[in-house]
C-alpha cells in the first residue's frame, strides 16, 4: 500500500487494538465501545478522496455491469422466505365509472362522450422480503448469539419497537450510497489457474478452504493491492448452481430453511476477521447467501454477528458476480468502480444493493 493511499484515512482506525477480545462474553471482536458506533459503521472510512481515486482508477472503458438479481419472481427465492410479489393496478377511471360510461378495454377508444382524451395510467405495488434476493445485510439483521446484542448495544426490543434512531439501512442511502473501489477474488478461477482441486459450491467443508492464506495468495495472484475504503467481493460459483437448477430444484431450495443449507464461503476465523478490519474494507460480499461458509462449524468465528453487529461492516449476499468475473478476466484486472444506492427504508434491516460495477 502506498503512503499516498494510506493517507486517505486515519491509519489509527485500522488497528485491531480497537477490537474486544475474542473471548468477550457479550460482543467479541467488536469495534465498539473503542470506536463510537455510527449509522454507517465502517463506511465512515470513505471520503471524497477515496471516491475520486476509485473512479479515476476503476472507470477506464465505461462498461457498467449490474450486480443484483431481480427482486421478484425471476430473481432468487431461497430459504422459506416469501418470493417478491408484483401487482399492477390500473388507474384513471374507476371500474364503476368505466362500466357506467360504457368504456372498456378497447384500444380504439380515445375520448369520452365530451371529447376529452381518455388517459389510462398504471400504479404498481411491490412486496418483497429484503432477505430473499440480492441484499445488503445491515447492522440490525443478526445479533451476537447468547447476548442478543446488536451493533452499538442495540437490543431486540429496540428493533421491534423501531427505537434504533438513525441506525437503520436508510442511513446508507442518506449518506449517498456506497461509492468506492471494488475488488474481486474469483475463487474458482484462482483454483483452476493454479491446478488445484475445484470447490463444488454446495460442499462444506471445501477442498480448498477460503482461509487467510488462500485469500492472500489469491490477492497476489490477481495483482491486487487492497486498501482502506475497498469493498471485498468473493466469487464462489454459487451463481452457477442456481442458474443450472431445474424449476423443481429451485422450488425445493426455496422450501428448505437456511439451517438446512450448505455451501462454502470465506472461513470464519479470527485472523480473517482481523485482516478484513486491518485492511480497512468497508463492506464485503459474495455470490453465495452468507459470504461465510455455511453452516458455521463449532469453534469458528461467526462472521455475521462479528462483521454486522461488532464492526459495522455490511455484508452483500446472493450477488451476481459471474459477468463481473468475466469482464475482470477479459480486461485482466480485478478491481473496478463500485456504486450502490440502497433503498431508504426507515428502521430497515436490509436492502437490495441497487449496485453496479463500472470498468
Amino acid at each position: 500500500m502506498s503512503d499516498a493511499k494510506q493517507d486517505l484515512v486515519d491509519a489509527s482506525l485500522l488497528s485491531s487494538s480497537h477490537l474486544t477480545p475474542i473471548d468477550h462474553k457479550s460482543h467479541p471482536l467488536s469495534s465498539w465501545p473503542s470506536i463510537k458506533p455510527n449509522p454507517i459503521g465502517r463506511l465512515s472510512l470513505l471520503n471524497p478522496s477515496i471516491t475520486v481515486a476509485a473512479a479515476r482508477e476503476g472507470i477506464q472503458v465505461g462498461k457498467s455491469i449490474p450486480i443484483d438479481w431481480p427482486v421478484y419472481h425471476s430473481g432468487t427465492c431461497l430459504f422459506d422466505r416469501p418470493c417478491g410479489q408484483h401487482e399492477i393496478k390500473r388507474k384513471g377511471y374507476g371500474d364503476d365509472e368505466i362500466k357506467r360510461k360504457g368504456y372498456g378495454d378497447d384500444e380504439k377508444q380515445q375520448t369520452d362522450e365530451n371529447g376529452t382524451p381518455w388517459i389510462v395510467c398504471y400504479d404498481e405495488i411491490l412486496t418483497i422480503n429484503t432477505q430473499a434476493s440480492s441484499q445488503w445485510d445491515y447492522f440490525l439483521h443478526f445479533s451476537y448469539p447468547g447476548s442478543g446484542v446488536f451493533y452499538g448495544g442495540i437490543k431486540d426490543q429496540d428493533i421491534l419497537n423501531r427505537k434504533t434512531g438513525d441506525v437503520c439501512v436508510a442511513a446508507l442511502a442518506k449518506a449517498g450510497g456506497i461509492q468506492t473501489r471494488g475488488i474481486l477474488i474469483d475463487i474458482p478461477l484462482y483454483l483452476e489457474q493454479n491446478n488445484l482441486p475445484s470447490n463444488p459450491p454446495l460442499v462444506n467443508p471445501a477442498s480448498n478452504p477460503v482461509d487467510l492464506p488462500l485469500l492472500l495468495k489469491a490477492v497476489e495472484h490477481f495483482h491486487l493491492q487492497p486498501r482502506p475504503g475497498d469493498i471485498l467481493l468473493v466469487r464462489t460459483g454459487f451463481e452457477d448452481v442456481y442458474r443450472e437448477d431445474s424449476e423443481k430444484a429451485q422450488v425445493d431450495r426455496h422450501r428448505e430453511s437456511a439451517i438446512q443449507g450448505r455451501w462454502y464461503g470465506v472461513e470464519g476465523k479470527e485472523d480473517v476477521v482481523k485482516w478484513i478490519w486491518e485492511t480497512g474494507f468497508v463492506a464485503v460480499g459474495s455470490d453465495n447467501p452468507t459470504f461465510e461458509s455455511w453452516p458455521v462449524w463449532e469453534n469458528a468465528v461467526w462472521m455475521h454477528p462479528t462483521l454486522l453487529s461488532g464492526m459495522g461492516i455490511p455484508i452483500g449476499e446472493i450477488l451476481r458476480l459471474n459477468e463481473v468475473a468475466s469482464e475482470c478476466q477479459r480486461q485482466n484486472r480485478w478491481s473496478f468502480y463500485f456504486s450502490s444506492v440502497p433503498l431508504q427504508i426507515e428502521n430497515g434491516i436490509a436492502s437490495p444493493p441497487n449496485a453496479v460495477a463500472i470498468f
